[in-house]
């Protein structure tokens, strides 16, 4: 499966809501029309090891943050983001699932789909 199809895939079941595709200088190569990422953002927030991000309006609480995976929460139960590094290539896919999806179960899954992303 290519990356575009397996993203398909995890929305259409329900997994996320939303997701994009920033390359490491933060440029946006590809999100989901109901979203817009603000990817230099992004990567200073990680970068920082902020406590917080703020997408969209809304702040998440950074829960787990290393080198190749940020997660954070909404305490108001406005949803997760889901960070993951792409093993290939220099960037990053990024996702939002309800809260009502089991976060760290959606991170294996957005894992997953980093390793679809091929440099070129």
């Amino acid at each position: 499966m290519t990356f575009e199809s397996e993203a398909a895939k995890l929305q259409r079941d329900g997994i996320v809501g939303a997701l994009a595709l920033v390359g490491a200088d933060g440029q946006v190569y590809w999100q989901t029309q109901n979203w817009q990422v603000d990817g230099p953002t992004i990567i200073e927030a990680w970068t920082k090891k902020a406590p917080w991000i703020v997408i969209q309006g809304v702040k998440y609480s950074t829960i787990d943050i290393t080198n190749n995976r940020l997660v954070c929460t909404n305490i108001q139960q406005q949803g997760h983001i889901i960070i993951a590094k792409t093993p290939l290539w220099q960037g990053f896919v990024m996702a939002w699932c309800s809260p009502a999806n089991p976060v760290r179960m959606v991170y294996v899954d957005i894992a997953k789909l980093a390793t679809k992303v091929k440099p070129g």
